[in-house]
């Protein structure tokens, strides 16, 4: 309950700031909750969001994620977007700072533009954490199906890791989630 809390107040303190906000997201698992603010608005060509993971096994995972994002030259069904992410993680009572680099990527279908996929991978090696970590990869996949004009409703898959250098693998959050996606 105390990660879940932090996420709401996250998110609350995410809504207050950018008055140009486009997008909401929210999805959870059995595992844990996600929710994410974002917009296109604030520069041409780059999408700004924040984000907070909050999950059963006392991790928090909190990123801000600055993208070059837009359609890709002659297919404007295909979108994609590079750049970085910051994380700030609580992972077992430990404070860890990342800094990641990837993309992004979506496709919406032609003929039913209501059915949309999209994929994010990030990595972050050693030298760009804190402690004693030696990376992380953060990978998300998602189908989307826009049920209201502003509105949408996803089943993805969330892969969150991040490798000790000395120690085993720890997985901060893995599995399918369910959410929805609204635009404003």
């Amino acid at each position: 309950m105390k990660h879940l809390n932090k996420s709401l107040a996250t998110l609350l303190t995410a809504l207050a700031l950018p008055a140009s906000a486009s997008f909401l997201t929210a999805d959870l698992s059995n595992d844990a909750f996600k929710v994410e603010i974002g917009s296109d608005r604030l520069v041409q060509d780059v999408q700004l969001s924040a984000a907070a993971i909050g999950t059963d096994d006392d991790v928090s995972v909190f990123n801000l994620t600055g993208l070059m994002a837009g359609p890709i030259q002659g297919q404007p069904n295909l979108t994609a977007g590079l750049g970085g992410r910051a994380y700030i993680s609580d992972i077992y009572d430990e404070t860890v700072q990342a800094f990641a680099l990837g993309g992004q990527a979506g496709y919406t279908l032609p003929r039913n533009p209501a059915i949309s996929f999209q994929g994010q991978f990030f990595y972050a090696p050693g030298i760009l954490m804190s402690d004693d970590f030696d990376y992380q990869t953060d990978l998300s996949v998602r189908a989307n199906y826009q049920l209201l004009p502003n509105g949408s409703v996803y089943v993805g898959y969330r892969y969150l890791k991040a490798n000790l250098e000395n120690g085993p693998n720890i997985t901060l959050d893995k599995g399918l989630n369910l959410g929805f996606e609204f635009k404003f």
